[in-house]
């Protein structure tokens, strides 16, 4: 039997089979009794039969056998009325009819019979000892009177239709039975699917749940509380050692700042040294930036202008691009969007952080506020190969080991708009180039 995954499919099909084996069973077994019913019915009426012919036998005065039936029963039996007819046998020699080509006379006396004979007629027959003589009386049944064997015909293919239809129906309703006591474990089973490392919060729910199923609830929410804590820990560390580090790298780039230098070389070495603080400071500053999303309660319903977010954003990252021989322009208009205005300035200020970093010198970052609350931004870089686009947003992933940067702008992007319900779209720019966009709902 193939092995099924859905615990609903497992019971439909035990079921299923249940009621095929039951109706086939039901239909067979009252055809059972009934046919014994009538085998027994119909031996009961054909032994009175050759009983009361029995009765009438009697010894001429040369001591053969007679007959002297009435003239109402001779008739009865000349006739063939209801399909009964008699035979009497002398030590196994045939003695006496009731008409020509009787049905008696073509079976074997016996205590019962129930057979088809060589012309095809089917017959019931019983015989009475009297001596050395036995009476022996069979009905045929196919004689129209005889309803006895049309009823066990037709009973099995009548009565099976029948069941079929019930059980069919038993099978719906089961069916909808089985749906309504498995809908809370659906109802679980979707909560759980929506438990991940970002919601550790939720809780598997134990009410309306079969008994045999709780001690697994129970357990899944211990290891939930359990991981909850340890992630939680997790945080708390990220964010503390951000925190501590940030002061030291602060004194360090002061006392750097402070060191008198004459030669070039000492310049050069000093320049380098505080290149590698900013790099640090900048680290640190998005693992404060991560925590924070993770552990703050954000509100993200407010209207936000998000062409004016932009052109903030531009206009504090246009030098920073000027003087590395690269342009930022902005395009659109006011578009009104739903979200937190903080966060979405920093997401937009990580994406075109990115561009800048990967765009060529002399070329341009275009910052777009389309109508449709989408904002995107568009380098002059290498591009982002389409086997990558599902890594770049891990937090420390980078392509390569030299690349700079610690590979979390995005990760802090894409954890905004997930907060937003937004949505990060990466693809390649006409002329080369990569287009990174977050479409938000508009207010």
């Amino acid at each position: 039997m193939p092995r099924l995954s859905s615990l609903q499919s497992r019971i439909i099909l035990f079921h299923l089979i249940a009621i095929a084996l039951v109706t086939v069973a039901v239909p067979l077994a009252n055809y059972l009794m009934i046919k014994r019913s009538t085998d027994l019915y119909e031996t009961q009426i054909l032994k009175s039969h050759a009983d009361e012919i029995a009765h009438y036998l009697v010894k001429d005065a040369a001591g053969n056998w007679r007959l002297n039936l009435p003239p109402e029963v001779s008739a009865f039996y000349g006739q063939g009325v209801e399909g009964l007819s008699y035979a009497v046998r002398e030590d196994g020699r045939l003695i006496i009819l009731s008409a020509k080509d009787s049905d008696a006379a073509m079976v074997r006396p016996r205590r019962r019979l129930n057979e088809t004979l060589s012309d095809g007629a089917h017959v019931y027959s019983v015989s009475v000892d009297r001596g050395n003589v036995r009476v022996t009386v069979a009905q045929n049944a196919q004689y129209p009177d005889v309803i006895f064997d049309d009823i066990v015909a037709y009973y099995l293919s009548r009565i099976g239709w029948f069941t079929v239809a019930i059980l069919a129906l038993l099978l719906a309703a089961d069916v909808m039975i089985i749906r309504r006591a498995l809908s809370p474990v659906v109802r679980v089973s979707r909560i759980a699917s929506r438990i991940d490392p970002k919601r550790t919060d939720l809780r598997l729910p134990s009410t309306d749940l079969p008994r045999e199923l709780l001690p697994l609830i129970e357990a899944v929410n211990e290891a939930l509380d359990r991981l909850e804590k340890g992630m939680t820990l997790q945080k708390e560390f990220t964010a503390d050692a951000a925190h501590e580090l940030r002061t030291p790298l602060a004194v360090l780039r002061a006392r750097v700042d402070s060191i008198p230098v004459d030669s070039f070389p000492e310049q050069k070495v000093l320049a380098a040294l505080k290149s590698d603080i900013d790099v640090m400071s900048h680290v640190v500053s998005q693992l404060l930036e991560i925590a924070e999303l993770e552990n703050a309660n954000l509100r993200i319903d407010d209207r936000v202008d998000l062409y004016a977010v932009a052109s903030e954003v531009v206009s504090m990252i246009a030098a920073v691009a000027i003087a590395q021989g690269k342009e930022v322009a902005l395009t659109g208009g006011p578009v009104l969007v739903r979200g937190n205005a903080a966060m979405i300035f920093r997401a937009v200020r990580n994406l075109v952080d990115n561009a800048i970093k990967h765009t060529q010198s002399g070329s341009e970052v275009v910052v777009e506020v389309r109508e449709d609350g989408t904002i995107a931004v568009s380098d002059n870089g290498p591009g982002v190969p389409k086997s990558e686009r599902g890594l770049i947003v891990r937090r420390f992933w980078r392509a390569r080991r030299d690349q700079d940067g610690a590979g979390l702008g995005l990760s802090i992007v894409s954890r905004i708009a997930e907060l937003h319900g937004a949505k990060l779209g990466i693809s390649d720019r006409d002329g080369g180039g990569a287009v990174f966009s977050l479409s938000f709902e508009t207010a």
